[in-house]
């Protein structure tokens, strides 16, 4: 369990079985559930099969449906799914167009390469303790956190 109580469900969606482990692995140091899938096809039949999930990451490139189609699925969603916080891990130099269009729908997009697993546990942690301090003001509707009031456990990666 995560340090406001609940374990923390994560769908994490990667066409590259052993960065999906990797991260399924990292996952698991800091207590969550996951869920991987290899396809947003895959993602899409979790969601709607009512799964609840606290996290999406989601690889940006890959085969039948990417993560830009992935994500403009999710916005036509009820407001449960939409309302899923999402992190775009990617290896993809991405242009203003695209950097605008993920910016509107994800916390953060996460490159692929030197001390990818170091920064995606930080960008998971980053969420999670923005969600902990949501909780603890209901009012609050804006998704920056400068300081958070827990603090979640130090990971090793």
């Amino acid at each position: 369990m995560n340090s406001d109580g609940n374990t923390k469900r994560v769908l994490v969606i990667d066409d590259d079985y052993p960065l999906l482990r990797l991260v399924q692995i990292m996952l698991k140091k800091i207590e969550c559930s996951v869920v991987p899938v290899l396809s947003s096809v895959e993602a899409r039949k979790q969601i709607s099969a009512n799964d609840r999930f606290d996290l999406i990451i989601l690889d940006l490139m890959m085969p039948e449906e990417n993560g830009f189609d992935f994500l403009k699925w999710k916005d036509g969603q009820d407001e449960s799914i939409r309302l899923i916080p999402v992190i775009v891990v990617t290896a993809k130099n991405l242009n203003d167009e695209e950097r605008a269009f993920l910016g509107e729908r994800t916390e953060t997009v996460v490159q692929k390469g030197l001390n990818y697993a170091e920064n995606l546990i930080r960008e998971v942690n980053s969420v999670f303790s923005s969600q902990i301090l949501s909780s603890n003001c209901p009012g609050r509707t804006d998704k920056s956190s400068p300081y958070s009031t827990q603090v979640l456990p130090q990971i090793p990666v």
